[in-house]
């Protein structure tokens, strides 16, 4: 009988010791193209219930930034854990990342580290750039859907027949058909997720990386999330004129469609002005249809074009609400680390720009949470990097951290998030090919964004108190050189 006692008393400290040493599930939700315009940042004009739940059940962090915003080189240095100065690949050509891809063979891409490791991983819609997944770095091919995805749309002769891919200069700006959520691919992918969940049998660890295109351009979403929103003009961009102080090309998003431009019959002029700029900016957006190619966007297409963003996001917020409530239902969700973040931010209408592409900071803040058990819920103020995503992970699971990384572990805000891990954010951009190339640095008190040539020659220097002026609308760093000498030592 004493024996007896013994070995039960010996199998439960067993079964404590090997819950205690059970790796956590990982689900990381990836949205294109959202700036933090979501309830749980204070945003009241926009329905997010769910991921302002996830919000209440998570470390949310206030000040979250990407390192390079454009989607390709973000969410590369996000997957390999370095930067995108040390990737240095500054367009989405094939050639250039599979070159990086070689010389830098040590980088294992998070994927690939965790599969390594013991996890299941799979990828569903966009988690790589388009075309840039390896299906070696998961345990299953990746799902990023049917070629061109982004621009889904429904054929008019047949509303209610399969969707179709447009043609980028055929491609409506915005569309809401009435249709049910699923007759688009991220709601269909969120039926596929959905499934794997509620099938899920397996005891091995899993990490699930879930990416939604939208609110990416086209603005597209079922008529029902539009019909949610009414925007006024307390909607517009307060900010709508270029920063003072500054030349065109640290706020002009546009000179990467020079091209597009001239296909769609209005060529852009080769030596820009601030004038000529302003006519262009925003060219990502303006080449789709129904906005002017040139010049001017009415004040009732603005609050249209914003209308369709808020419709995308909600959109995609219902989609989220599916995937956490079959986690819940699946009994998976107290073992599983949640992560939501967004790959950058995107003007709409601020400095007279529409999308993402430049250093300030509606281009650079995101959307950044991390729920994970055993830790507590709440808001931290301290700054945060994509890059930091990876080492992170690695933390909370468990394992080893390879490395080559070069964020930091964000963890200990996880557990008191009025600590700090840094006290700098850093990120970049490269105009016209490498023409002008620029590097900022961000503190509490000041943006400095430092822009060169290609011969290494300096452009322009601008510095943006983000206190007195956190929308960045004038550059002070004529009248502050001293302050401009301590940013620039941190950029080197």
């Amino acid at each position: 009988m004493k024996f007896t006692g013994l070995f039960v008393l010996s199998l439960f400290v067993s079964f404590l010791s090997a819950a205690e040493t059970q790796r956590p599930n990982i689900l990381m939700i990836a949205v294109d193209d959202l700036r933090p315009m979501l309830g749980c940042y204070g945003d009241e004009r926009v329905k997010t219930p769910h991921i302002d739940q996830l919000a209440a059940e998570s470390m949310l962090f206030e000040k979250a930034y990407c390192n390079y915003p454009k989607c390709g080189l973000s969410r590369l240095s996000l997957m390999t854990g370095l930067r995108p100065d040390t990737i240095g690949v500054y367009d989405h050509g094939q050639k250039n990342v599979e070159a990086f891809r070689e010389r830098r063979a040590d980088a294992v891409p998070l994927s690939r580290w965790f599969r390594d490791l013991g996890y299941e991983t799979r990828s569903f819609g966009k988690i790589d750039h388009d075309g840039w997944n390896i299906p070696g770095d998961w345990s299953a091919p990746p799902k990023p859907g049917r070629e061109g995805e982004m621009k889904e749309i429904i054929d008019e002769a047949n509303p209610g027949g399969e969707t179709i891919i447009a043609d980028r200069r055929a491609c409506p700006v915005m569309l809401s058909p009435d249709v049910p959520d699923d007759h688009f691919f991220a709601g269909r992918m969120t039926n596929e997720v959905t499934a794997l969940l509620a099938e899920r049998k397996s005891e091995e660890p899993f990490f699930y990386a879930v990416g939604f295109r939208r609110p990416h351009l086209p603005f597209v979403a079922p008529k029902k999330y539009r019909d949610w929103y009414e925007p006024d003009p307390s909607w517009l961009a307060p900010n709508p004129d270029a920063p003072k102080g500054v030349p065109f090309f640290p706020w002009f998003n546009s000179d990467g469609y020079v091209g597009m431009a001239e296909a769609l019959g209005e060529p852009m002029p080769e030596k820009m002005t601030a004038e000529s700029a302003m006519a262009f900016n925003g060219m990502e957006m303006r080449s789709y249809l129904g906005v002017p190619v040139k010049g001017p966007i009415s004040q009732a297409l603005q609050l249209e074009l914003l209308g369709a963003y808020a419709a995308c996001i909600s959109y995609v917020d219902a989609q989220i609400g599916h995937i956490m409530q079959q986690l819940e239902k699946s009994g998976l969700r107290d073992n599983t680390i949640v992560v939501f973040w967004s790959d950058h931010g995107w003007h709409l209408g601020e400095m007279g720009a529409w999308g993402k592409m430049t250093n300030y900071e509606i281009s650079t803040r995101i959307p950044f949470m991390i729920s994970a058990p055993g830790k507590k819920p709440g808001r931290t103020s301290a700054f945060a990097e994509l890059v930091d995503l990876y080492p992170t992970l690695c933390d909370l699971s468990g394992l080893e951290k390879p490395s080559h990384l070069e964020g930091d572990v964000l963890s200990p805000l996880l557990s008191d998030p009025g600590a700090s891990v840094k006290s700098e954010i850093f990120t970049s951009y490269q105009r016209y090919n490498g023409r002008y190339f620029g590097r900022a640095v961000k503190n509490e008190s000041y943006r400095f964004v430092r822009w060169v040539n290609r011969k290494g020659e300096l452009e322009v220097e601008e510095l943006y108190d983000q206190v007195a002026d956190p929308l960045e609308t004038t550059n002070i760093a004529a009248e502050n050189p001293e302050v401009v000498r301590e940013m620039t030592a941190l950029l080197e």
